[in-house]
């Protein structure tokens, strides 16, 4: 992907008019591309008509949004935001990182997902860099960069990442110490369980997955169960999933089995023959 074309794009693309209400309608019909860069053109919008001070949009603005019935485009200005906080992640991704190209490749497309990243990327610059390499972990709040825990982990962010999984890993990173928390909404009883064939932890002698199930198939399964979830249900209803340890545990049995890792087990157990 061509980060030149993934960036915040001058004052005057951002205006109101007829021209702009066309673009955000064919941005909403198109693909990857311009689902990035719809984001992209929410980001500039908000840039230039929300008044900081007051941390709210302007009455032309919102005037316009409501008689071009952009509203009905983007369900309502809230999520209008959300669009926009997505658009930053992409700027920022294509301006600030050392490989734009790589990492916009990583990005998901899903608004959701983004939406979370980018609140990933408003608590700490650091660590949302870290994420397109590993999951972290840490054990208290303001534990140094050396001390973040990511052996046998992979990146967080990845195309197909949920925003369950986002929210759930950024509220454990923001808490690490807290192990239980009160649901505010008493999402309490138990409704279902999924489970997955143990297969998924399967490989061969090369670290290839061999089971019946391999963690592309929870990945795809996850999603289409997190699209049940929206805003309108959430009082009622909360996901919880354990994707993580399970992602932890298959990393770790793949790099076990990894021709390198076994390679350099052989050596060292043939080296301590001649202490």
């Amino acid at each position: 992907m061509n980060p030149d074309v993934y960036k915040l794009r001058g004052d005057n693309s951002a205006t109101l008019s007829t021209a702009l209400v066309a673009e955000i309608k064919k941005r909403f019909r198109s693909p990857q591309d311009n689902k990035f860069k719809l984001y992209l053109l929410s980001a500039g919008i908000r840039e230039k008509y929300l008044n900081k001070e007051k941390n709210a949009y302007s009455p032309e603005f919102q005037k316009w949004f409501k008689d071009t019935k952009v509203e009905t485009l983007f369900g309502s200005l809230s999520n209008f935001t959300r669009y926009a906080a997505a658009g930053h992640v992409i700027d920022y991704v294509s301006t600030k990182t050392s490989n734009p190209k790589k990492y916009l490749a990583q990005l998901p497309v899903s608004l959701r997902s983004l939406y979370e990243i980018s609140k990933i990327l408003k608590l700490d610059e650091d660590v949302f860099q870290v994420c397109f390499h590993f999951t972290p972990t840490r054990k208290i709040i303001g534990a140094p960069k050396s001390e973040w825990r990511t052996k046998n982990t992979t990146n967080l962010i990845h195309p197909h990442c949920s925003s369950v999984t986002l929210k759930s890993w950024r509220e454990r990173w923001e808490n690490p110490d807290i192990t239980t928390e009160e649901d505010k909404y008493g999402r309490n009883v138990n409704l279902l369980s999924v489970k997955v064939s143990d297969e998924i932890f399967k490989f061969d002698d090369v670290g290839n997955a061999v089971g019946s199930v391999d963690i592309d198939a929870v990945q795809s399964l996850l999603r289409q169960i997190e699209d049940l979830f929206s805003k309108d249900n959430e009082k009622q209803f909360k996901l919880e999933t354990k994707f993580d340890k399970i992602s932890e545990k298959y990393n770790a049995e793949r790099e076990k089995r990894d021709p390198l890792n076994v390679l350099k087990t052989s050596k060292k157990s043939r080296a301590d023959d001649y202490k």
